[in-house]
């Protein structure tokens, strides 16, 4: 498992500094910029890893409420002046997501993965929907995550909301609710997501794009246009790295876009290697999790596969056009200090699930 963990972050260093170097010189007359900053996070992100690896799950759970009061303040500051940074887009909207600290940029919602993942884990293995007894502890804890994903739509984070959305849907399901009522109750929330994306002008207008970006392919629809061209242009096997091609289309691909870089790089053939090692991760930790001695244990290490997966197929169906596009970033691939800190203490959580003390031998 850690091995092809660290051969995705791998591969990621490679692609993002790859896509980075035109950006990089043209912001900051520095080729190698973002290349070091990211491998700063890593060097964090994998000293992160092995402290997560060290500290036990149930202690971590034990503590879940604390971690998800201080997710929802991190969730409160991206708003307060001087503290909050707001970026403006061309959509004609303003985007709450980052709090600046010492020069930093970090994004609560990202962190809010690990809090959410720990708090919901605790609460519906502990669930028993044949004796639904509601206590003030339960309603409590069902506040804090509708706080929680609440001021993560106001942010915008729109991909981060139904990427927990989905894990929190898995969790009722693992807890033993009815699969018809499930299905009953999500079809229920669908008129609301119609809603959120039909109604709120950017998503709208990501909307109109996505159903015809070659519309738009002078401004907002670019990106997704160039994306299109980068996987024309890596056909079989690439343009390979040092041949003296360049990204010279895709903008800022080292961030969301970066697998569209690694396609132009290396071709279909790098883009299969690609699934086939994430498939593989996949696969290994569904087994681990399969020999798991504790209910709670399974609970968590399933949300945290469930969060991987979906968020790797939403970018994969984002930069191809299967679906509009959401900013969610590709695990251990895309630039980034927060997701990649996020994802590294997410699996430093699972090595420690999945440790040789923890599973039925």
């Amino acid at each position: 498992m850690l091995f092809f963990m660290f051969l995705l972050f791998g591969m990621g260093i490679i692609v993002m500094f790859s896509a980075s170097v035109i950006p990089a010189e043209r912001e900051f007359s520095d080729s190698y910029y973002y290349l070091r900053k990211q491998l700063l996070w890593g060097a964090v992100g994998l000293f992160l890893f092995l402290i997560f690896c060290q500290i036990p799950y149930q202690f971590l759970v034990k503590w879940s409420f604390v971690f998800s009061l201080l997710s929802l303040l991190l969730l409160i500051a991206v708003f307060i002046p001087g503290l909050g940074k707001s970026v403006g887009t061309s959509y004609g909207r303003s985007f709450n997501r980052w709090i600046q600290i010492a020069g930093f940029q970090i994004q609560p919602s990202e962190f809010s993965k690990i809090s959410i993942l720990l708090f919901a884990s605790y609460f519906f293995y502990n669930f028993d929907f044949k004796k639904i007894k509601w206590d003030q502890k339960k309603i409590i804890s069902l506040v804090v995550i509708f706080l929680t994903l609440l001021l993560i739509v106001i942010e915008p984070a729109f991909g981060t909301t139904v990427e927990l959305l989905l894990v929190l849907f898995f969790f009722v399901l693992l807890a033993g609710f009815p699969m018809k009522r499930l299905f009953i109750l999500g079809a229920s929330v669908i008129p609301l997501l119609v809603v959120l994306v039909t109604q709120v002008g950017y998503r709208k207008k990501r909307l109109e794009i996505w159903l015809d970006p070659y519309k738009f392919r002078f401004d907002e629809g670019h990106q997704l246009v160039t994306s299109f061209r980068a996987f024309f242009d890596g056909g079989t096997s690439g343009k390979a790295i040092g041949t003296g091609y360049a990204h010279r289309y895709l903008a800022y691909s080292h961030t969301d876009f970066v697998l569209s870089s690694y396609v132009e790089d290396f071709g279909f053939v790098g883009f299969c290697f690609f699934l086939l090692v994430v498939l593989f991760l996949m696969v290994r930790i569904f087994l681990l999790l399969q020999r798991t001695k504790d209910k709670l244990g399974y609970f968590l290490g399933a949300g945290i596969l469930i969060l991987f997966g979906f968020q790797t197929i939403l970018n994969l169906f984002v930069i191809t056009g299967i679906v509009p596009v959401t900013g969610i970033s590709l695990p251990f691939l895309s630039y980034g200090g927060s997701s990649l800190l996020t994802i590294f203490i997410l699996f430093g959580i699972l090595a420690n699930i999945t440790c040789k003390e923890n599973l039925v031998v």
